[in-house]
């Protein structure tokens, strides 16, 4: 079984192997950390190894994961590049890095590059992919079904990889902001209840189900909810007319286009 590095001991570290360990795709001894704050430890099972510093994590990692913030990747490639990456598979998850700028400083080493997300701490993320072609299907595979251990994946072109980060990488946070509005407003309606968080979520999972088991389309599902001259149609109503479908077009453009900035920075 081949064995895990992670620079970088976050939330998203913890996600990925926590599912990669619970899913016993891997064990906890092939796990290997290093991160700045030793307190990140804390988090993790026992049974890791706890990395005396970045290279010796290198040298017993067959596959390196780049769990840090992109405005450190600069600093943390510096570090490494002097190390052998020869039959290493690097994984970046950093927003907006691109495989060549890594390349840039490590060399034409094998690099994927990763866009998950955070519902991966819950075991339901998406998780888009790309890589060079020094990557092998194996190694691939391999890095793939890591992050199918904690939700689903998807291969994307690398071109892509700015939008998707639109699409699913940052979404959550679309998600989290509505059920926020819906908690909020039903409190201005009298509502106040501490079950509202919790029937408007599952309410959404409801909902999230009824589209991925159905046959009918997103309209159709609508319409079933919607009557003529009904409660569902006015409040779609309001929706429409403050141009919902616009200042989501925007919001995503501004997150796609963010993205294109930190790949240029990088």
């Amino acid at each position: 079984m081949k064995k895990i590095g992670f620079i970088g001991a976050g939330n998203m570290a913890l996600a990925i192997v926590s599912g990669a360990i619970s899913s016993n795709f891997v064990s906890p001894e092939n796990v290997y950390l290093f991160d700045n704050n030793e307190n990140q430890y804390k988090r993790f099972n026992n049974k890791c190894n706890f990395a005396k510093d970045v290279n010796n994590l290198i040298k017993d990692s067959d596959c390196i994961f780049l769990s840090v913030k992109p405005q450190n990747l600069k600093s943390i490639l510096s570090t490494i590049k002097s190390n052998d990456f020869t039959n290493k598979v690097i994984v970046s998850i950093c927003a907006g890095v691109t495989i060549n700028s890594i390349a840039q400083e490590l060399g034409e080493i094998k690099i994927l590059r990763a866009m998950p997300n955070t519902p991966l701490l819950v075991g339901h993320g998406v998780t888009a992919l790309c890589s060079n072609e020094k990557v092998t299907n194996e190694e691939f595979t391999f890095v793939q079904n890591i992050f199918a251990s904690s939700g689903t994946t998807i291969s994307v072109k690398e071109s892509d990889m700015n939008n998707i980060t639109a699409i699913t990488g940052s979404s959550p946070a679309y998600v989290y902001l509505f059920i926020k509005c819906i908690c909020d407003a039903a409190k201005e309606l009298g509502f106040d209840s501490k079950n509202t968080i919790d029937i408007v979520c599952k309410t959404f999972i409801g909902a999230s189900n009824m589209i991925l088991s159905s046959n009918s389309s997103i309209d159709d599902l609508i319409s079933m909810v919607k009557s003529p001259n009904g409660t569902t149609e006015k409040a779609l109503d309001v929706f429409l007319e403050k141009n919902i479908y616009e200042v989501i077009l925007e919001a995503m453009k501004a997150c796609s286009n963010r993205a294109d900035e930190l790949s240029k920075l990088n």
